[in-house]
């Protein structure tokens, strides 16, 4: 496995009385990256999970970072996913930022312009800008209110508004049955079927969606991010699948309506993703709430954009609550608009940690 490495230079920076050196990540800082994840965000990643986000081979994230170092430790860190973005039948090269990491004894010190402005600062800079001088043209990411707010005082992001969580019961009242012209059912990623029905659901999409910023939801994308990801659980659990495929289609037809991403395993099921017009989600959280009424769960949740919630309007929403910021990088280059206001298409598996 390889890391590829910007153009960005090795380079140091002071930070009060300490040097710190900022430089690309390499294969062998896996283990540091590692130790410092499990450190800052209590998650147990591996190796697998590693290779799964940072490999940069066929089938693998390609994902980048830059590390900042005091001497032999990685005291702060910034990556980031390559995604492809559509707005307007226009393809954009997007850079999703993750994995944002400061070591809890560097968070406090000069943090107007501490380890966490100068990791990302530089990381930002060195891929994120016009192209093509730049292989990102816009930089965008998930974080919670208090980092999205850091970021804006700092001069690093855009505030482009929230993430919210919606909520369903799937049990009281009963969710209303499916329209006899319609069929659910189960689609797995070894399904012969997945490719195409995937990809005729990924392009009825883009069809409809020409005025959103929309991310690509292909078959290739769909098995990366979904069926490819390792389980985080031990292996006796790992017998149950974290993510599950779900293929709505009309009675007539042979191709899709759209394809639904789902996690099943506890009390409040979680839907993840749609791909299909998006003029049918209401239809399909009617789908989901009752697949998740069979497996058990007591109800539905779906983190969503403005665009996805205004869709979902009418679909007996119980509650709806802010669960993160919707950041944009003051380094992106979007010809004829502000970055501001993009009219995202977002879902919980838009981000790489849900």
């Amino acid at each position: 496995m390889t890391v590829v490495a910007s153009d960005a230079a090795l380079h140091r920076v002071r930070v009060g009385e300490f040097e710190l050196t900022l430089r690309d990540l390499q294969p062998a800082d896996m283990q540091a990256m590692l130790a410092l994840h499990t450190q800052v965000f209590g998650t147990d990643v591996n190796a697998r999970w590693f290779a799964w986000k940072y490999g940069q081979e066929p089938g693998q994230g390609k994902s980048q970072a830059l590390g900042a170092w005091y001497g032999d430790e990685l005291i702060a860190y910034c990556g980031g996913v390559p995604r492809t973005l559509w707005q307007r039948g226009k393809m954009l090269h997007g850079l999703q930022m993750g994995d944002v990491m400061v070591h809890p004894a560097w968070r406090g010190i000069l943090t107007r312009r501490g380890p966490f402005f100068h990791v990302t600062q530089s990381f930002h800079r060195s891929r994120i800008g016009a192209a093509p001088d730049k292989p990102f043209q816009l930089g965008f990411g998930f974080p919670n209110q208090r980092h999205l707010r850091l970021g804006v005082m700092l001069g690093l992001m855009i505030d482009d508004g929230e993430m919210e969580a919606l909520h369903w019961n799937t049990s009281h009242p009963p969710v209303p049955r499916l329209p006899l012209s319609l069929r659910w059912r189960e689609l797995t990623a070894t399904d012969a079927r997945f490719e195409h029905c995937v990809n005729s659901a990924w392009q009825a999409m883009r069809a409809q969606a020409a005025g959103l910023m929309l991310g690509q939801r292909d078959a290739a994308y769909l098995r990366w991010r979904y069926a490819d990801r390792p389980a985080d659980l031990t292996a006796a659990q790992e017998l149950s699948p974290r993510y599950r495929f779900f293929e709505l289609r009309r009675l007539w037809s042979i191709a899709p309506l759209g394809v639904a991403v789902l996690d099943l395993r506890s009390a409040s099921a979680h839907w993840l993703d749609w791909i299909g017009p998006v003029g049918s989600m209401a239809i399909a959280s009617r789908a989901c709430r009752l697949e998740a009424a069979r497996a058990g769960a007591t109800s539905l949740t779906a983190w969503a954009s403005a665009a996805v919630a205004r869709q979902l309007e009418g679909s007996v929403i119980l509650r709806r609550e802010p669960c993160a910021g919707l950041a944009i990088s003051i380094a992106s280059a979007l010809p004829e608009q502000n970055p501001a206001g993009l009219n995202w298409w977002l879902m919980g598996g838009d981000t790489d940690f849900l």
